[in-house]
């Protein structure tokens, strides 16, 4: 997480505390957790295995999964083990080896212009995968 966004997230919880009181019928936190996390595994299902644009509730806007080209060759990776041997930092150039990267793109309306979507790590492996 970069220092530009550090303090401008909402963590679930928040949005729980907010919106407890209107449910219908009255769950608790850990249910809540479990309706939003399978939510967003089946939106990544449709982004990803069935190719779809996923519609957002409440008019919230859409999700595609869209192919970038890379803009540079290289990757650098950062030797840790060999860093800690000669005391010094070392660095190596990796080439990358497709040609491509898929990214997750937001096409939001404009009350929710400051929102972003973070990638979840089993996203990005299910992603990397496919």
């Amino acid at each position: 997480m970069g220092l530009k966004y550090k303090n401008n997230y909402i963590l679930l919880k928040e949005i729980y505390k907010n919106i407890k009181d209107s449910f219908y019928k009255k769950i608790n936190y850990s249910l809540f957790y479990k309706i939003v996390k399978r939510y967003f595994e089946i939106m990544i299902r449709d982004l990803v295995y069935r190719d779809r644009e996923v519609f957002m509730p409440n008019r919230m806007g859409y999700v595609y999964l869209e192919e970038k080209p890379h803009k540079r060759a290289f990757h650098i990776r950062t030797d840790i083990i060999a860093s800690k041997i000669k005391g010094k930092l070392i660095q190596y150039k990796v080439p990358i080896l497709d040609d491509f990267y898929k990214k997750i793109v937001w096409i939001k309306p404009k009350k929710y212009t400051n929102c972003k979507i973070l990638p979840l790590g089993y996203s990005k492996k299910i992603i990397n995968k496919n």
